[in-house]
């Protein structure tokens, strides 16, 4: 790593510390092409009036549950195009998979994000998911993604019509859940953080306002910082029992793999949430 590149930036920006970061998004598209040819999804369901405001609902026949990916890019780039093949891993299996595309900083807030994913998940489960399909949810997301699906457990479902626990387990990936030491890097040119807002975006300080299975994730190879947030986020909710799953040889960006393939860790991870 750059001596010359700060602390903040070497532990918290990936493209600094994974070798091939620039090969790994365009074969993420190519990919992910290659699963909506072969599994078309009902796609760009709007749930808001911004643009960048729908999901995608790859869906399977007599499917017995449903998991809800969010895409990470730090707020501030990627769509849920990129990770489409995350679907791979589930639909051959019976589940759903719901992909949440958000706006993006600087163009609306962190805040105004975590807001549009919590709609986007009252949508889906209010207005397009069956009785059976919702009876059986995970929310999983990576990087940026982990912080907006740990939010979920945040949230008072039933300001929105919707039962105390919607979901059966949260799995965020890689995740970063306080959120301050990002002021120090330069994606905050985009991200456009204070201290005062850092601190209100905090989930470690953050109450749990509904319950469920609860696992963190984090690759083997990603710098330290990555590993203490997703530990000192359990700590935080000891209270759901969580537990922390270090991935052998992934990094930053590879971690998902493992949801993509039946037989990976996070993959099976999810399946033992649902309950199957």
């Amino acid at each position: 790593m750059n001596s010359e590149i700060n602390w903040h930036e070497q532990q918290y920006n990936p493209r600094v510390t994974v070798a091939n970061a620039a090969a790994i998004i365009p074969a993420w598209r190519k990919r992910a092409m290659a699963t909506r040819e072969k599994h078309p999804p009902h796609g760009d369901i709007k749930y808001g009036p911004h643009p960048r405001e729908n999901l995608d609902l790859f869906r399977v026949r007599n499917a017995w549950g449903t998991v809800v990916y969010i895409h990470g890019g730090y707020w501030r780039m990627l769509s849920k195009l990129e990770t489409s093949w995350i679907a791979d891993g589930f639909l051959g299996q019976g589940l759903n998979v719901a992909l949440i595309n958000y706006p993006l900083c600087p163009d609306v807030s962190l805040a105004q994000i975590r807001q549009s994913c919590v709609r986007a998940f009252a949508w889906l489960w209010t207005h397009v998911l069956s009785e059976t399909e919702r009876q059986r949810i995970v929310v999983t997301g990576h990087s940026a993604g982990g912080h907006l699906a740990a939010h979920h457990l945040t949230v008072d479902w039933r300001q929105y019509n919707l039962p105390d626990n919607p979901f059966v387990g949260v799995l965020p990936v890689s995740g970063i859940f306080d959120v301050a030491p990002l002021i120090h890097t330069s994606m905050n040119s985009d991200i456009r953080l204070t201290q005062e807002a850092a601190l209100h975006l905090n989930l470690m300080t953050a109450s749990l306002r509904c319950h469920g299975k609860l696992v963190f994730a984090v690759g083997a190879d990603e710098p330290p910082e990555f590993h203490r947030q997703s530990h000192d986020q359990a700590k935080a909710w000891a209270s759901l029992q969580p537990r922390v799953l270090g991935l052998p040889d992934k990094n930053h960006f590879t971690v998902i793999d493992s949801l993509a393939d039946p037989q990976g860790i996070l993959n099976r991870e999810i399946i033992n949430m649902l309950g199957r």
